[in-house]
């Protein structure tokens, strides 16, 4: 029996609403103090309008059915010729500077000017994508398990098989092709698996292996090559957080040096950082309708309701990783990993629901890589329920666990000697 003080009245519509010291009051009539701490915004109203029906109106083309990968729209095919367009500057640099060794005369001056288009093209040249320092590297052999588990899952989903998993300390789990030869890992981090249920494992790592299906523009080693020359331009021509500093406190006169590197700031660096606003908006669309069929690979092979249920989790990542810091702060003598997921489990669904329509009122902004997480569960609950075509057992979810901890518990241990 409730005791009254778990009661009281909506002071803005009357209705009755439940009190949980642990949680947020809110009323779900009237979606009274459902989001006590918004977050700063100042998009115009009339952008705000424009990006929910935007949003809205993806989740209606993906609501019907009728697409089933990522197709060649105008903003895929914009992004394609854009990124090719970047990849030329190291090449047009490479080829100056071959052309002034050769035909421009006297030779030192040629000499130093192909010095500089080489330094250029070297600096600037697209990179592969490699795997962040902070992860730990699980080898197939310490985890048969696990990969037996995805290898499963990629040829029941008709994709390439996992090369590498990594474990890391991220709320995240995600997919990536690493190096020239695009080699498929997994990442797994630990506070966002730690809170999951075993088919809600499924549906986690059946959804990245769903990029690997469908792809998503990133995906495209043109794209992603040209996002490599992009970064390195943005960082070369983007005043640095220490220059910021040193400058607010007036440190210092300017230097010619330094009012140079501030004209390129603003001039080049606008121009780099307005190039790579275009070239996210156009594979926008693209990314997140890659992100809907992802989920829908998921729903296939896990079932549709663990693929709810694992998308609604991750409203629960930030919780999830400060329940990790908290335990290894403040060690309690029980495993870090097992608080996560004691924290997390007992999370009542009332206070998920709240979150997911947090998630409605933030997240439905079209300048975000994910849909709004509100709307992909939706999408799955709305479509006709499926069942799993691959469970994965209590016993077997445990065994993963214990073929993980050991590279875990390196894991944990670095992110310790840094908090």
């Amino acid at each position: 029996m409730q005791r009254a003080e778990e009661i009281t009245n909506c002071p803005e519509c009357g209705h009755q609403i439940r009190i949980d010291p642990r949680h947020v009051t809110w009323c779900d009539k009237c979606d009274w103090n459902v989001d006590p701490t918004p977050r700063e915004d100042h998009t115009p109203p009339w952008r705000l309008r424009l990006e929910h029906r935007l949003a809205e109106s993806l989740y209606r083309e993906l609501e019907t059915g009728s697409v089933h990968r990522p197709g060649w729209d105008a903003a895929r095919i914009g992004a394609h010729v854009l990124s090719a367009l970047i990849l030329l500057l190291p090449l047009i640099a490479f080829l100056a500077g071959v052309a002034l060794l050769v035909f421009y005369r006297p030779l030192w001056l040629s000499g130093m000017l192909a010095l500089l288009a080489f330094g250029v093209a070297f600096l600037f040249h697209p990179r592969a994508a490699q795997l962040p320092d902070d992860v730990q590297l699980v080898p197939r052999d310490q985890a048969p398990t696990l990969y037996a588990v995805l290898d499963e899952l990629a040829d029941a989903i008709g994709t390439r098989r996992v090369t590498t998993v990594v474990i890391s300390t991220e709320a995240n789990v995600w997919y990536q092709q690493i190096g020239w030869r695009f080699r498929p890992v997994v990442g797994i981090g630990l506070p966002l698996w730690a809170g999951l249920r075993p088919q809600e494992r499924i549906a986690i790592l059946a959804h990245e292996l769903g990029h690997g299906r469908h792809g998503d523009a990133r995906s495209s080693w043109l794209v992603g090559a040209a996002w490599s020359v992009l970064y390195e331009l943005k960082e070369t021509f983007t005043e640095q957080h220490g220059d910021r500093i040193r400058r607010e406190l007036g440190y210092g006169e300017p230097t010619g040096a330094t009012l140079i590197s501030r004209m390129l700031n603003a001039s080049i660096g606008v121009l780099v950082r307005g190039i790579a606003w275009l070239l996210e908006r156009l594979e926008l669309r693209g990314n997140q309708r890659a992100e809907y069929l992802a989920d829908r690979k998921a729903g296939e092979m896990a079932g549709s309701e663990a693929t709810a249920h694992a998308l609604e989790r991750l409203v629960l990542a930030g919780a999830s990783y400060r329940a990790l810091e908290r335990a290894l702060r403040f060690p309690t003598g029980i495993d870090p990993l097992e608080a996560v997921r004691r924290e997390v489990t007992e999370v009542p669904a009332r206070e998920i629901e709240r979150r997911l329509r947090v998630s409605r009122l933030r997240e439905a902004r079209t300048d975000a890589t994910h849909p709004p997480t509100y709307l992909r569960t939706r999408l799955i609950r709305t479509r006709p329920a499926t069942t799993a075509r691959l469970v994965l057992g209590i016993d077997r979810s445990r065994t993963i666990d214990q073929e993980l901890h050991p590279t875990a518990t390196k894991a944990l241990a670095e992110l310790r000697a840094g908090l």
